[in-house]
């Protein structure tokens, strides 16, 4: 067994996120709504993917079959996981047509960007730095350009949507709660443009894509913490929900 650096940045994250379910948990129960329970089930698909990147990177970095597994498994993870933020944009902002009709055809690409990844053989290693290298080649990275895609036109009208509520919101509690998830986005939308992009494009080293992940991780941890109260001193959840 030989941790690498890139585990130990997502098991960060894997925390970070485990708070931010815990206070999503507390608002679905309290609310039982269409918004809670997405919010709830899109973060924990996501916390999923980091618990599987975070194992195989400090547990299973010498299995390379392994290692290639949580790269498809992951893939696949995203694609339901912006599904299910599609089905939100729909939700809240076209509420006179099916949510379905955004979340099918997200989740159809997301397949097909599975598909064509499933199809790819690489060879992730640990390098110099103690980072994971997936060795990419050039093949995969036009799927990483799609997942990437995918992020954007899905994460960008979520973080327009929470920065609408937050123009319009009259309570503080409402606007610190929107804050936090909009800093949780566009973090996401940041992580994901050095992972899927700027990392293969300019040739970083993968220890660089880490320290990004580590330090989006903290800033994303003290922000939900600041922001992401009990619900008890929240009115509704419906205040940070855009209807």
């Amino acid at each position: 067994m030989n941790p690498s650096i890139t585990g130990f940045a997502y098991l960060i994250l894997s925390v970070t996120l485990l708070f931010f379910i815990y206070r999503l948990f507390q608002y679905w129960k309290r609310e039982k709504d269409v918004i809670s329970k997405l919010w709830l089930y899109s973060i924990v698909l996501f916390l999923l993917f980091t618990l599987i990147k975070a194992i195989g990177g400090l547990f299973f970095t010498d299995n390379l079959v392994f290692l290639r597994e949580t790269v498809y498994l992951g893939t696949f993870l995203h694609a339901l996981i912006l599904a299910s933020m599609a089905y939100f944009v729909f939700y809240v902002k076209l509420p006179q047509i099916s949510p379905w009709f955004g979340s099918i055809p997200i989740f159809v690409l997301g397949l097909i960007v599975t598909i064509l990844t499933l199809n790819i053989r690489f060879n992730p290693f640990i390098g110099p730095s103690g980072a994971i290298n997936w060795g990419i080649p050039a093949s995969l990275f036009l799927t990483d350009v799609l997942r990437v895609f995918l992020y954007i036109i899905v994460f960008i009208p979520t973080i327009i949507i929470l920065l609408q509520q937050f123009k319009h919101s009259e309570s503080i509690y409402a606007k610190r709660k929107t804050m936090g998830l909009i800093i949780f986005f566009s973090l996401l939308v940041v992580v994901g443009l050095i992972d899927f992009l700027f990392t293969p494009i300019f040739k970083l080293d993968p220890i660089w894509r880490d320290i990004g992940f580590i330090f989006s991780s903290i800033i994303l941890f003290i922000s939900l913490v600041l922001t992401q109260k009990s619900p008890a001193v929240y009115s509704s959840a419906r205040e940070i929900s855009g209807l």
